[in-house]
């Protein structure tokens, strides 16, 4: 595998699935064991998110000045160590800790990952395209299976396979977070606690086997080629850091397509994190009251296992949608309202979770959320990809990031704050109209270069 990119950068979506299904014991030990109110449930997620602001950037500057393959594997040691260390107490101010450093390995990986396979590609495509014009088909061969077969690969445009890979990226997640509820769910039934540990040490297992299989030929750390040139210049690390983004920074602010993204994202991150931490407190409210720890975990194991199951599809829509585009004004506006709608069907979802006094309407409400705002997510990062140069593509892709950082700093303690003031309802329904509110700068994008598509 250590040839196959592609492969390796499918397989960390399946890690990350891994550390994502992790949030299902750790959730339901808080909510049903340690029963934390919902301000303090907001204050673990905004301690999380503000290590994210903090870290976001200056860990895909990093990235794009060492190596991106070893900030992928630190990301997995770093988060897999939080893992397993936040059930070891129950003292508040140690699982505040624990999520600072959960958060501080998420963006050791956030650009990198995707910066990281897009070089490679890159680098594996120029190769191909330099060996075939050195060793040119035969015409006597130009017909069987084989030669079509290296023509395809040698003239295949590496920009459509790197969107392609990262919604299937976003499959494996699924995947991963499947076949992590399952392992969650099993030991679940045995120890709550137990099974966030196990899960964290199978995260620095998988550091240890990315460390030893994922190649880097298509990277070179500007640090290495400004000490290897003839006449080298004196310059730091922290300089090259800041060049790189200031870089990052106007690429964004004046590519309409990658503002676009860069809003919607504050706004719609502010409204995900509000649901990601008040809506099994929901659901326990409206019917789930009665069950214990390990019941719990059951419950939630299987409802998120199905949801995880309804976003393959979707996926795997979404990878046939962005491969037949091309990089052009018409793709870009169709990517722009894909998105607005994307959000807008969260935004119901979210609705229904908060004002419905059904339970069952309460659920789907919440899956339907779910599967939209993954698939939104995903679009995003590929749509932040598309526009970004390679130099500062893990910059860009982590300016993203940080944006959705902002939002859920700003947004979602504040809903905490609401939720323990006012009620969890409320908050939620906030939340539901702040995910109406991130469609809109998507929706404008669309709108200005060229009107709606059909």
């Amino acid at each position: 595998m250590r040839h196959r990119p592609d492969r390796l950068f499918l397989l960390t979506g399946g890690v990350q699935g891994l550390a994502f299904s992790w949030g299902l014991p750790a959730m339901v030990w808080w909510v049903v064991d340690l029963r934390l109110s919902p301000f303090r449930l907001a204050v673990l997620g905004t301690a999380l998110v503000l290590s994210i602001l903090v870290t976001e950037t200056p860990t895909g500057v990093v990235a794009d000045l060492y190596s991106r393959k070893y900030s992928v594997v630190a990301a997995y040691v770093v988060m897999g160590s939080a893992m397993a260390l936040t059930p070891v107490t129950e003292l508040f101010g140690v699982l505040v800790i624990w999520q600072v450093l959960w958060g501080v390995g998420w963006t050791l990986q956030s650009g990198a990952a995707t910066a990281w396979m897009t070089d490679e590609i890159a680098h594996h495509a120029s190769h191909s395209h330099r060996s075939a014009a050195v060793m040119p088909v035969e015409p006597s061969t130009a017909g069987d299976g084989s030669g079509a077969e290296a023509g395809g690969a040698a003239g295949s445009d590496p920009s459509r396979q790197v969107d392609g890979l990262i919604v299937r990226h976003a499959v494996f997640r699924s995947v991963g977070v499947m076949v992590g509820l399952v392992a969650a769910t099993a030991m679940g039934a045995w120890s709550v606690r137990g099974s966030m540990a196990v899960m964290g040490l199978l995260a620095i297992a998988a550091a240890g086997y990315l460390a030893v299989t994922m190649p880097e030929a298509g990277f070179e750390s500007p640090r290495r080629r400004a000490s290897g040139a003839p006449r080298p210049a004196r310059t730091s690390a922290w300089k090259d850091a800041i060049a790189l983004w200031k870089r990052g920074a106007r690429l964004v602010r004046r590519n309409p397509s990658l503002l676009a993204v860069t809003l919607s994202a504050t706004v719609a991150a502010g409204a995900w994190e509000a649901n990601d931490r008040l809506s099994v407190l929901r659901l326990f409210e409206l019917g789930l009251t009665e069950l214990d720890g390990r019941e719990a975990v059951l419950f939630f194991g299987a409802t998120w296992f199905v949801m995880s199951a309804l976003a393959i599809p979707m996926m795997t829509w979404l990878r046939r949608h962005l491969e037949r585009s091309q990089a052009d004004q018409r793709s870009a506006r169709r990517d722009a309202f894909l998105l607005a709608r994307f959000l807008t069907v969260a935004a119901a979802g979210a609705l229904a979770l908060a004002l419905s006094p059904w339970f069952t309407v309460a659920l789907i409400g919440w899956a339907v959320l779910d599967v939209a705002g993954e698939t939104a997510y995903s679009l995003t990062e590929a749509m932040a990809n598309r526009h970004a140069d390679s130099s500062v593509r893990a910059t860009v892709v982590s300016f993203v990031g940080q944006s959705q950082a902002v939002g859920e700093v700003s947004i979602g303690l504040a809903l905490g704050t609401v939720a323990q003031f006012v009620s969890v309802p409320f908050a939620l329904a906030i939340a539901a109209a702040l995910f109406a509110v991130s469609a809109a700068p998507a929706a404008v994008v669309g709108w200005r270069t060229g009107g709606a598509v059909q």
